[in-house]
């Protein structure tokens, strides 16, 4: 039991402790990555789960600020134009009505999905600036300012943004307040089962970037609290741009449960490095299928219940 912490999903005080992470090494980490110098503060970080809802958490919860995401904003691969939760959400859109995005970053769903009634939230000023550049004019607002307006929409869409934020409990009721009886809220996160959620040193996975992952239990305890229906649960392949990646977290994974070494989510020493090294190497040279190995992401598809 964490002593003093509830769960900030469902406020349920029943947590355990599975590991602590220093901030010196994930400062170390985000230096050597992404040239981000001093991306924490705190001293250390308490990686929990809950064990009503089963949410995966980070205490304390340091999210990164505007500077911290216009860094990683430099990699051209922060904010792609296609994602493979793009086409999984436009296949569930529904054909007429207005759509919400969360997090847009620079529209790019507004442009890949097509849909006239666009409105979407943002809080990057550069990622606003680029979305203007496609004539598409974002809000600079919080979900939870948003629903205090009223507005209600057909199709609420949040891709990749649920696992960024510290008040995951308001996010949700903010995203359900704004959409119609009967219609579609569609999540996207990391996938807790595939590849990348047992990479080691996954660092972009960890504060102040990730501050919680999410297990399929999470989203379907969400679903019985909050009058959801679960509409779909979709998983990704490995991408392609993936696949290296995935073949040295296998290869990695196996290397450390042969040597009987702890599983970690982060493990900077001497020994790790040398089996990083070598699982990357063998990787490019083995032929791993990875047929049967969950991809990056899952899509969430829930629809608000009718009130009879």
């Amino acid at each position: 039991m964490i002593k003093d912490k509830k769960c900030p999903l469902c406020n349920s005080a029943q947590v355990h402790l599975i590991e602590s992470i220093s901030a010196d090494s994930i400062n170390k980490a985000y230096k050597n990555n992404f040239r981000i110098n001093n991306a924490v503060s705190a001293d250390y970080f308490n990686y929990c789960q809950c064990d009503i809802c089963k949410l995966l958490f980070f205490n304390p919860m340091e999210t990164g600020g505007e500077g911290f995401y216009e860094m990683l904003q430099e990699f051209d691969w922060y904010y792609m134009a296609e994602k493979y939760e793009y086409s999984i959400a436009k296949k569930h859109l529904l054909k007429t009505g207005n759509l919400l995005e969360i997090g847009a970053g620079n529209a790019a769903f507004s442009v890949f999905s097509g849909v006239e009634n666009y409105t979407g939230l943002e809080f990057n000023q550069k990622a606003i600036s680029s979305a203007l550049k496609k004539g598409i004019k974002l809000l600079k607002q919080s979900i939870e300012e948003h629903a205090s307006t009223g507005c209600l929409y057909d199709t609420v869409v949040t891709f990749q943004v649920l696992e960024h934020v510290k008040n995951p409990k308001e996010f949700i009721s903010g995203c359900i307040k704004c959409l119609k009886p009967g219609g579609r809220l569609i999540i996207s996160v990391p996938s807790l089962y595939g590849f990348a959620g047992k990479a080691l040193n996954n660092i972009l996975n960890m504060p102040p970037h990730h501050v919680t992952h999410w297990a399929i239990d999470t989203f379907e305890k969400i679903a019985e609290i909050n009058n959801l229906k679960i509409l779909s649960i979709e998983y990704e392949p490995v991408a392609l741009y993936h696949r290296s990646w995935a073949k040295k977290s296998i290869l990695e994974n196996k290397f450390r449960k042969i040597m009987r070494m702890e599983t970690s989510l982060l493990d900077m020493s001497f020994k790790s490095n040398l089996i990083s090294r070598a699982a990357h190497l063998l990787g490019i040279i083995l032929p791993i299928r990875l047929d049967n190995i969950l991809g990056h992401t899952v899509v969430i598809v829930y629809e608000k219940k009718l009130l009879y």
